[in-house]
């Protein structure tokens, strides 16, 4: 049978019922306009022409993170500094807001972070069309760091919202923002990438089809594959990687050079970043989505140069609505009969390529190394679909099984136009990777093997499998309903989820994407009734349909 998708509708009944059952998604203070009354704290300009020079020669080194933004430190507390509202019923509601001038996106580090049980804290744009997810009191750390994801345009806004019936004090000071100057939705020069659609032309977006004997798998294993920021202002990719205990530990694997001048507890991740209308080695541009795939903040296990690898732990673990994936791997530093790449590249939205020659042992700079063998380097024509850039150093390279085999630390393949370089790149081994050094915290094999099984390769499993249904409950928000102008649709859970809105008598009045975190439906032109809003997820072919009545 179909799994039924899972609906939660909400009423949003004025801001006294709805500060007594707050939607876990959507900021409080979007009910009441404070932020109209509320001045941002203003940062100077940033001078970011010498920063465009180094990118220029930077950017072409994938043994290094790729530079998305600036970090600019701050001291802040956001309960002495930002502005205090007590509500009517005695919650209470701190706001701050900062303004980074010509900042393309922002993300905040916080130096002492602690949120009580039963408050919260999010972040949002200054237009309301981004907004975090919520954090609360499982985001708390030993190390009372936390930084967060980046939210876009050059105002980011800070809520802390308190329950009357909270009493423990909150610790929220700021030590400083990202000011990202690329990254995001336009360009601000000609020396400055912009992320989404501004890796080369070559790329392929990782929806696009690559040949029928890896596509099954593909559809896996890209849902292990995050976009990681590296609290700093750099970024890399990575990959979520399963165990021998198949129990769920969310280990992260990427390069080694990735943990060079940051801290894990400052990284974020973000799942699920894929266009949902692939273009495929093209000039066009792909099409964009917003999701709350995100988590933050992790803990080293383990690293080491010899095979430029980096594992860290998630503080959390993910949600079990999250369509996402622990990717399998080989320890076993086979030959692969073809490789494929899956990575971000200059931040991009994911990306895919593939090796059909299949990668040979090699040494780089003193690192054990997979190598993709091109024109100056294997005799070979490099990648035969797509290629890698920075900002995909550290992206997961799977074997024709599908399965981890390395990690990609540098190489000179990119774009020429629509074709690639047909140059070299090479990727840390895994194989070399499981029993390096003499200590848990220089190999893989303490962690992905902890009881030491000796399994020698291990498949991807799907997080969300044989989850019961009722689990999957508020992953998917309709409301209001009955509706007047617009129904919203709040999605956490579906990736390549659509709509379609038809009369009772079965006419179709309009159709489109709900990819999006928020996604809004006008219904405004519509007559009072009842209607029909039916939901197909395109990943598991599920669908179900809602009666919507518009008053």
């Amino acid at each position: 049978m179909r799994k039924t998708l899972l609906l939660v509708f909400l009423c949003l009944l004025g801001f006294s019922s709805f500060s007594q059952e707050i939607d876990e998604a959507i900021p409080v203070s979007w009910s009441l306009g404070i932020q109209n009354r509320i001045s941002p704290i203003e940062l100077p300009p940033l001078n970011l022409d010498q920063i465009y020079l180094e990118d220029l020669v930077n950017d072409r080194d994938k043994s290094k993170p790729w530079r998305y933004g600036i970090t600019r430190e701050l001291d802040l507390d956001l309960k002495n500094d930002g502005t205090l509202t007590v509500l009517e019923n005695g919650d209470k509601l701190w706001l701050i807001a900062i303004r980074s001038p010509e900042a393309l996106n922002l993300s905040v580090n916080f130096d002492d972070f602690f949120i009580p049980e039963g408050a919260r804290v999010q972040l949002f744009s200054l237009d309301g069309n981004e907004f975090s997810r919520v954090y609360n009191d499982s985001d708390n750390r030993p190390s009372n760091i936390f930084g967060s994801w980046f939210i876009a345009g050059e105002t980011i806004w800070i809520e802390y919202y308190q329950p009357r019936s909270v009493t423990d004090q909150a610790s929220l000071e700021i030590s400083g923002i990202i000011h990202g100057y690329r990254n995001g939705n336009e360009n601000r020069s000609a020396g400055a990438n912009r992320g989404i659609n501004e890796s080369g032309a070559c790329n392929y977006d990782v929806n696009c089809p690559i040949g029928a004997d890896f596509d099954d798998r593909k559809n896996e294993v890209k849902k292990s594959v995050v976009l990681l920021t590296l609290g700093n202002g750099y970024l890399c990719s990575a990959v979520l990687v399963n165990n021998t205990l198949r129990d769920k530990t969310p280990y992260l694997l990427t390069g080694n050079h990735c943990l060079e001048n940051s801290d894990p507890a400052l990284w974020s991740i973000r799942f699920n970043w894929m266009s949902p209308n692939p273009v495929c080695g093209t000039e066009e541009e792909s099409i964009d989505i917003q999701t709350n795939f995100t988590m933050s903040g992790a803990e080293l296990k383990a690293s080491n140069s010899l095979s430029d690898f980096v594992l860290v732990e998630l503080f959390n673990e993910i949600p079990t609505t999250w369509d996402v994936a622990f990717a399998g791997w080989d320890n076993r530093d086979l030959l692969p009969e073809f490789e494929v790449g899956i990575h971000h590249p200059t931040g991009d939205i994911m990306k895919i390529c593939r090796d059909d020659s299949g990668a040979v042992k090699d040494i780089a700079s003193g690192t054990e190394v997979w190598l993709i063998k091109g024109a100056s380097a294997g005799n070979g024509n490099g990648w035969e679909i797509g290629t890698t850039e920075s900002g995909s150093s550290g992206s997961p390279l799977f074997n024709e099984n599908g399965r981890v085999i390395g990690q990609l630390y540098g190489g000179e393949s990119f774009c020429e136009g629509t074709a690639n370089n047909g140059e070299f790149d090479v990727y840390g081994r895994f194989g070399i990777s499981w029993n390096s050094g003499n200590t848990s915290s220089t190999r893989l094999s303490d962690w992905l093997d902890p009881n030491g099984s000796g399994q020698p390769y291990i498949d991807t499993m799907l997080n969300i499998l044989n989850i019961p249904d009722n689990e999957l409950t508020g992953s998917l928000d309709i409301f209001p309903n009955p509706a007047t102008t617009e129904i919203t649709i709040m999605n956490s859970r579906y990736p390549n989820l659509e709509y379609q809105f038809y009369t009772v008598s079965g006419q179709m009045l309009s159709k489109g994407s709900l990819s999006n975190t928020m996604n809004t439906i006008s219904v405004d032109s519509y007559t009072k009734g009842v209607y029909f809003l039916r939901l197909i997820d395109n990943d598991s072919n599920s669908e179900i349909t809602k009666k919507i009545i518009i008053n």
